[in-house]
Parts: C-alpha cells; sequence; structure tokens
C-alpha cells in the first residue's frame, strides 16, 4: 500500500468503526483502547506513522494467501473495496475472498460471488504456544480480537465462513476455521451502532480504562482550577491511601531481607545450597560517561549555539497524594 492510497485509506477509515476497531470498542484489544479508537475517529489523535511491523503485516499477507492456497488448495482473489454496512457505522476492508470450486473469480465488479473470506495475520513465534491465545490449526480458538474482526468481515461480506492464516515467527502457518455466528454478529451490529451514537455523534469520549488514556484526555492541567471532590472520589482516596502505605510497610520488610541476604554474600558473587544458586550479588562492567558539552566547548561551539538548538518540551503531569507519610 503506497502513501497516498494510505492516506485516503485512514481518512476514509474515520466514517466508520473498522474491523480492527471492533476488538477495541469491546474492551478485548491488546493493541487499543475504546479511548484510542474516539480519539482517532474525532481527529483528536495524529496520524498513526508505519512501524516496522505493520509494514511487515502487510508484506507478509501475500505470502500468507500462498500459503493458505498450498496447504487448502483453494485459490484466493484480493478484494479491495472498502464495505460499508447498509445501516450500521461498520466499515472495513478484507484480505481476500475465496474462490469457489469451478469458479474464476470469487467478485465480479466489486459483487461478492463467495461465501468465504480470508484473512492473513503474523504473529510471534512464543504466542503460538500459548494455547489461552491461539488453538489448534482447523479450530476457532483464535483471539477474541481476531474472532471479532472476522465476524465483522463476514456481516459486511456476506460470507458465512471466514478463514484465518496466522504466520507465526516465520516458523509456522495455521489455519483456522470461523463460520457465521447470528448472535455475535447481531452483538456487534448493536454495539458499534450504539457506541457511535453515544461516542461520535455526541463526542463523547467512553472512560478511560488505563493511565495511557487518562493521559491523552488530560494531557495538561488548567492553572488555579480545583475540583471538590465527592464521595465517590473520597473513597478512591482512602483506598489509595491504604494501599500504598501497605505497600511501602512491605518494600521495608523486602529492603530488611535484601539488606540481610547482601551483608550474608559480602564479597562474594553468588549465595548457594548444596551447589544450586539461590542469589547472586555481582559487581557490573564499569561504564563510561561522555561530556559532550565539554568537548563542544573545547572545539569553538559557544553556549549561544547550544541555546539556538535547545527546544522546550511540554511538562508532564505529576500526580501527588498530600500529607502521604
Amino acid at each position: 500500500m503506497n502513501a497516498p492510497d494510505r492516506g485516503a485509506w485512514l481518512a476514509d477509515r474515520k466514517h466508520g468503526l473498522g474491523g480492527s476497531d471492533i476488538g477495541a470498542v469491546f474492551g478485548l484489544s491488546p493493541y487499543r483502547t475504546p479511548v484510542d479508537v474516539w480519539l482517532d475517529k474525532t481527529g483528536r489523535s495524529e496520524a498513526q506513522a508505519e512501524t516496522l511491523q505493520m509494514r511487515f503485516g502487510i508484506y507478509a499477507e501475500e505470502f500468507v494467501a500462498k500459503e493458505y492456497t498450498a496447504q487448502t488448495g483453494n485459490d484466493v482473489q484480493r478484494y479491495t473495496t472498502m464495505l460499508r454496512h447498509p445501516s450500521a457505522p461498520i466499515i472495513g476492508n478484507i484480505d481476500r475472498l475465496v474462490i469457489p470450486d469451478g469458479q474464476k473469480r470469487a467478485s465480479h465488479k466489486s459483487e461478492i460471488r463467495t461465501d468465504r473470506l480470508l484473512e492473513c495475520k503474523t504473529a510471534s513465534a512464543f504466542s503460538a504456544y500459548k494455547p489461552d491465545e491461539w488453538g489448534p490449526a482447523g479450530s476457532d480458538a483464535v483471539p477474541m480480537a481476531y474472532l471479532l474482526q472476522c465476524a465483522t468481515y463476514r456481516i459486511l461480506s456476506g460470507c458465512q465462513y471466514a478463514d484465518l492464516a496466522v504466520l507465526f515467527g516465520n516458523q509456522e502457518v495455521r489455519i483456522y476455521h470461523l463460520p457465521s455466528d447470528a448472535d455475535l454478529e447481531a452483538m456487534i451490529v448493536a454495539k458499534a451502532s450504539e457506541w457511535w451514537r453515544a461516542h461520535i455523534v455526541a463526542d463523547v469520549a467512553p472512560p478511560p480504562v488505563c493511565d495511557a488514556d487518562v493521559r491523552a484526555l488530560f494531557p495538561a492541567s488548567r492553572q488555579g482550577i480545583a475540583v471538590e471532590a465527592n464521595e465517590a472520589v473520597l473513597h478512591e482516596l482512602a483506598i489509595l491511601r491504604d494501599t500504598r502505605a501497605s505497600m511501602a510497610t512491605l518494600q521495608r520488610i523486602a529492603d530488611d531481607a535484601a539488606l540481610a541476604i547482601k551483608v550474608a554474600i559480602g564479597d562474594a558473587e553468588a549465595l548457594t545450597l548444596n551447589g544450586e544458586t539461590l542469589a547472586t550479588w555481582k559487581s557490573a562492567r564499569p561504564s563510561t560517561k561522555t561530556d559532550w558539552r565539554a568537548i563542544a566547548s573545547q572545539l569553538g561551539y559557544t553556549q549561544e549555539l547550544f541555546d539556538n538548538n535547545t527546544t522546550t518540551q511540554p511538562g508532564s503531569r505529576r500526580f501527588l497524594i498530600k500529607d502521604e507519610k
């Protein structure tokens, strides 16, 4: 996907929830939150730069599709038209359509003429052995975000079946089969419509679920402004103070135990029992530090040159609890 095409594609995606957005809206994406989706769709976030992982995924898509054909004997066809739901704010681009047996094409003039689509993914080699994430080939045991994405594409394409081909760490390609699920697909349409009205049409941010969400929604404080605490916030403040006090007590106990162990090790490197290493306290390799300002001064560079090439970055917000001892 070249740069102009990607720019148009990114702009088009702001007019509905895509397949990868659905998992985030449901709170099931490991990469994005509902707040991330809201910031993106309302134009409050900067365009995401392509990462190496994203570029590799695009590059590997063709290879994964060919491996799917090699394993199944099913020929596939690229389909580049963005699909739109007739009534819900759902859009999507599917990777491939599977050509039916005896046919030459799976679509004609954007009309889909198959009941099966293909999504191509890449994943780390380590995740292949996590049964809570990926099941055996031929099953429908895939991460929930991908299950929702494939269900979304079934809704948009009218296909009854979605196959998911995954390349694990350049070592293995597994193919998963995800048949139509009417209840799940109805839930997706209802949730997407409700979420879009509540947060995009109403322009109201969804509740933050992590610290990154809060920082994205409230990046800077307004000088001199204070908020009066209510009962709910006072309750959370008490929990925070009690928890931090318990953590501080446990940290002191841990520090005392570590001190006793270090005294026992002395100037040795390790603590052992019957030949088994229990703990180590080794000296790190010496490090070096270069005084670049001194070097620049010796080369004749002036303070004015430093000042002219120094920028000021916005200060981060610091969260402090007063009277916490």
